[in-house]
């Protein structure tokens, strides 16, 4: 998807630094079918989390703290993000937001392991809001999401023409030019004029490298603009 010099690059990660990024996470800057794909993540969020026993959730890209207002009392949260707005603790004690890059978290294995011993491996990792379609290299960063023992959800834009024309408003309004648009059978990407990719993934190509990895597909909702999986471990014993 991407030569080896750009990943090396890790153009994303140092434009979701700056005010682009900003812009990007700017709630000013949703589109009417933005804040559609945000009201059906929350929907789904919120059912999955009353119907699953997860007692901690790690959102990973957590800049604008949207799951925060789904988890309930019995959930612990722990949001991970590259340049949150700011890093807080939750004021009931039961989580907190901390600044860190997406890629090391993953692999410190020592606190992922403490972690899975603390909640008793009742873990769920969501990847919000297209996360995974704006990471560097987001093949690579899938592998290593999943090489952690949690169980993992995703929100995604879809490939849809519908929802590539939702995303070039988008970044239209966030003042990201746009200069190419590459369709494939496993994505649709944004290549813009600053150096930022996006892509778009086909859920059915997701669920194949995903299941690949030692997890079965539990849930997914599909909608024009985005989609939502929610996968977990084989051996996984949440309901």
């Amino acid at each position: 998807m991407n030569s080896s010099a750009r990943q090396s690059e890790q153009v994303n990660r140092a434009i979701y630094r700056g005010d682009a990024g900003m812009r990007l996470m700017c709630p000013n800057h949703f589109t009417a079918k933005v804040r559609r794909f945000h009201d059906y993540e929350r929907r789904f969020y919120r059912d999955l989390l009353r119907a699953s026993r997860y007692e901690l959730i790690i959102e990973v890209g957590c800049n604008g703290y949207r799951l925060i207002g789904v988890k309930g009392d019995y959930n612990d949260y722990l949001g991970i993000d590259i340049n949150p707005p700011r890093a807080r603790r939750l004021k009931n004690g039961r989580g907190a937001v901390i600044r860190c890059e997406a890629n090391k978290f993953f692999k410190r294995t020592r606190l992922i392991n403490e972690i899975m011993i603390r909640y008793g491996g009742r873990v769920l990792s969501i990847l919000p809001f297209n996360f995974l379609g704006t990471m560097d290299a987001p093949m690579e960063f899938l592998t290593l999401v999943c090489q952690a023992p949690f169980d993992l959800a995703l929100s995604l834009f879809s490939t849809s023409e519908t929802a590539t024309v939702a995303r070039l408003e988008y970044y239209d309004l966030c003042g990201i030019s746009v200069q190419g648009v590459v369709r494939t059978d496993d994505y649709v990407r944004l290549d813009c004029s600053n150096g930022f990719q996006a892509f778009a993934f086909d859920p059915f190509f997701l669920e194949r490298r995903i299941s690949a990895c030692g997890f079965r597909l539990s849930n997914a909702e599909c909608y024009d603009v985005c989609h939502f999986l929610h996968f977990k471990r084989s051996n996984s014993e949440i309901q």
